[in-house]
């Protein structure tokens, strides 16, 4: 079984990574060709549930899926229904769902194909494929910086996030692959927009709580302690002050309809 690289990261991701995964999701579902209300949508690779938040927003009934059990239990008791599972082996019927978002798990698979197939699969004949990922024209000196100042304190970059930065990011990151994946993929009237998005971080501060909540430091934090990981979320804040520009995300958004029958 694949190790699930998100344990223990729920309750950073939750107060952290939401302050940009958070706005983004709102303008994924804000690209939905038609309206999400009353409509079952499949909130695939759900997270701590940003994406379903976006979806219940505008009054449609999230259904959830994750690989990592800690992010989905994460305040789960005030969430949409949702299920542990494999977005490339989904566990539900053909056809079970009306419309599906997939916010930023694309991006984490070395065949994306294959997680599309299965999104198409069972999403009912004219819903909305909606999807989005960071593009690869995207860079952050003030997002570096923070991660510079957490490897002079002793954090090394986990060989599984290298791993996908490298190989399975790239995929996907740019509006031409996204669109020619999605039209090869059997999807119609597709729409690829890559754009900056304004998350409203603007201080040091939230750029250094945004960054210390992604999974990728979670062991770390865990091993240094929560009085070192204050020292540390200190001295990054203090580096980043000098050059800290509003953070704006490069992200491709996919918005597409399953063909009718």
């Amino acid at each position: 079984m694949t190790l699930d690289n998100y344990a223990g990261a729920g309750r950073r991701w939750a107060a952290g990574a939401t302050l940009v995964y958070g706005p983004i999701a709102r303008h994924i579902v804000a690209t939905s060709p038609h309206p999400l209300a009353g409509r079952v949508v499949l909130d695939a690779g759900a997270g701590t549930g940003v994406a379903s938040a976006a979806l219940s927003e505008q009054g449609a009934r999230p259904v959830g899926v994750d690989f990592s059990w800690d992010m989905l239990a994460w305040n789960a008791a005030a969430r949409p229904p949702a299920a542990v599972a494999d977005i490339c082996a989904l566990p539900l019927v053909d056809c079970a769902v009306d419309d599906c978002v997939a916010a930023f798990v694309l991006n984490h698979l070395f065949e994306p194909a294959a997680g599309l197939a299965e999104l198409i699969r069972v999403t009912r004949p004219g819903g909305a494929v909606l999807a989005a990922v960071f593009a690869n024209a995207a860079h952050s000196e003030s997002r570096d910086c923070v991660d510079d100042t957490a490897r002079g304190e002793g954090w090394q970059t986990p060989e599984w996030y290298l791993e996908i930065k490298t190989k399975a990011t790239p995929i996907l990151g740019t509006a031409r692959d996204m669109g020619r994946t999605a039209e090869e993929a059997g999807l119609i009237d597709v729409a690829v927009e890559e754009r900056t998005v304004d998350v409203g971080v603007t201080e040091p501060e939230q750029l250094v709580e945004y960054r210390f909540g992604q999974a990728q430091f979670t062991m770390w934090l865990d091993r240094i302690g929560p009085e070192r990981a204050k020292e540390v979320r200190q001295r990054a804040t203090d580096a980043v002050r000098p050059i800290m520009r509003p953070y704006l995300p490069t992200v491709v958004f996919l918005s597409a309809l399953h063909p009718e029958r």
